[in-house]
C-alpha cells in the first residue's frame, strides 16, 4: 500500500450529464495505474456523481470495489433513463433514429417558449435519487480513510457556488449539483434552493488545491472548448450558450491559476495557498474530437450503446495520457494551460 501511495493525485471533473460516461472511463484505466493513488476529488454534476461513486466503492472495496461500484452505477442511470419515459427504449430499439431524436430533443430544449415547468422532472430526480442511495455509501464518504471530496452547487439566490465535502453529503447533495434548471425544481438543503454546480465550479478548483496535501491535479473536461462552426439553429446555439456557460468557471479559475503561478509564484514561500500554487503541477484529460461530435440531445439520453462508447473513448484517452505523461507525475505539469485557456 505504501508503494500505492507513492504518486498522489487529485481529479477534478468536469459535468455533462450522460457524457459523465467518458469520465467513468478515465477513472476505470487510473484505477488500473497502482503506482498512483487518488486521494482527493472534486466534481460537479456529473463529475460530482462519479467522484462519488468512485471513492465510496474505494473505501469498501478498494481499487476492484470502485471500479465495479462505477459500473453498477452507470448501468443503473441507463436503466433510470429507460424506466423515465418511451423516448429511451424507442431509440436503443431503432438505433437509426438516435440523432435524429437527440437533435429533437436539443430542439425542445432549446425552445424557450416551451409550456413546460421543472416541475414535470420531479420523478427523474426521484429516480436519480433511488440510483445515488443505492450506489453510495455516504456513511462510507465519512470514514478518515475517504478520499476528500468536493462538490458544487450554485445557490440560487446568490449565484455563488455552494461546496460540498464528505461530511455534508447526501443523495439530494448531489441532486443539486446535477439540477439543470429548465428541466429539474430547484433541490432544498437547509432552506437554500439549488440549481447545478456548473454554473459557479465546473469543477471546484481551488477548494481541491487549498485541501489536498498533493502537488499533481488531473482535470478530467468534457464539454469542448472549441467548435469548428458557428451555430446556426435554434438548438445548436442553445448547445453552444451551455457549453459557454458550464465551461466559463472553468476558463477563469485556470486563468487565475497562470496569473498567479507566473507574476506572484516566484514570490511565494513557506506552507500558504500561494506556497501550494507556486508547486502545483497540473495535467488534462480531454477528447474534444469525441464529444463534440456527439448530438447535444445525448447529454440527456443514456442509451447503453452511448454510454458504453464513452466509457471505451474515456478509457482510450486516460491511456493515451498515461502513456505520453504518466512519467512527469510528482515531476512536471503536462497541461498548457497558458495556451488552452488564454484570453
Amino acid at each position: 500500500m505504501v508503494a500505492a501511495r507513492a504518486l498522489g493525485l487529485d481529479l477534478a471533473l468536469q459535468g455533462g450529464g450522460a457524457h459523465g460516461a467518458f469520465t467513468w472511463g478515465v477513472l476505470d484505466r487510473l484505477l488500473a495505474e497502482e503506482r498512483i493513488w487518488i486521494s482527493a476529488l472534486s466534481g460537479a454534476s456529473a463529475g460530482a456523481a462519479n467522484a462519488a461513486v468512485f471513492a465510496s466503492g474505494l473505501v469498501t472495496g478498494g481499487r476492484e470495489g470502485a471500479a465495479a461500484a462505477l459500473a453498477r452505477f452507470w448501468e443503473a442511470i441507463h436503466r433510470s433513463g429507460r424506466s423515465a419515459g418511451p423516448l429511451l427504449p424507442m431509440m436503443e430499439a431503432f438505433p437509426a433514429t438516435f440523432e435524429a431524436l437527440s437533435q429533437m430533443w436539443s430542439t425542445m430544449l432549446g425552445n424557450v417558449t416551451l409550456p413546460s415547468s421543472p416541475d414535470m422532472g420531479a420523478r427523474t430526480q426521484a429516480l436519480l435519487r433511488e440510483v445515488f442511495a443505492e450506489h453510495i455509501d455516504f456513511a462510507a464518504l465519512r470514514r478518515p480513510e475517504a478520499p476528500r471530496l468536493f462538490i458544487s452547487a450554485t445557490d440560487v439566490r446568490t449565484g455563488n457556488a455552494r461546496i460540498f465535502e464528505n461530511e455534508e453529503l447526501s443523495s439530494d447533495v448531489l441532486l443539486a449539483s446535477a439540477c439543470l434548471p429548465l428541466l429539474f425544481p430547484p433541490v432544498t438543503i437547509d432552506g437554500v434552493d439549488y440549481w447545478d454546480g456548473g454554473y459557479s465550479a465546473n469543477p471546484p478548483i481551488f477548494p481541491l488545491i487549498q485541501n489536498s496535501p498533493n502537488d499533481d491535479m488531473l482535470l478530467v473536461t468534457i464539454n469542448p472548448m472549441s467548435r469548428a462552426d458557428t451555430p446556426r439553429s435554434a438548438a445548436e446555439i442553445s448547445n453552444r450558450l451551455t457549453e459557454f456557460s458550464f465551461n466559463q468557471t472553468l476558463i477563469k479559475d485556470m486563468r487565475g491559476l497562470v496569473l498567479i503561478q507566473n507574476e506572484v509564484g516566484p514570490l511565494a514561500f513557506g506552507k500558504g495557498l500561494l506556497a501550494r500554487l507556486r508547486r502545483l503541477r497540473v495535467h488534462e484529460i480531454h477528447d474534444e474530437a469525441t464529444l463534440g461530435a456527439m448530438p447535444a440531445g445525448s447529454k440527456m439520453m443514456p442509451v447503453r450503446e452511448v454510454l458504453e462508447h464513452l466509457h471505451d473513448a474515456g478509457r482510450d484517452a486516460a491511456d493515451s495520457w498515461l502513456a505520453a505523461h504518466g512519467e512527469d507525475l510528482g515531476r512536471r505539469g503536462t497541461a498548457d494551460l497558458a495556451t488552452r485557456y488564454a484570453p
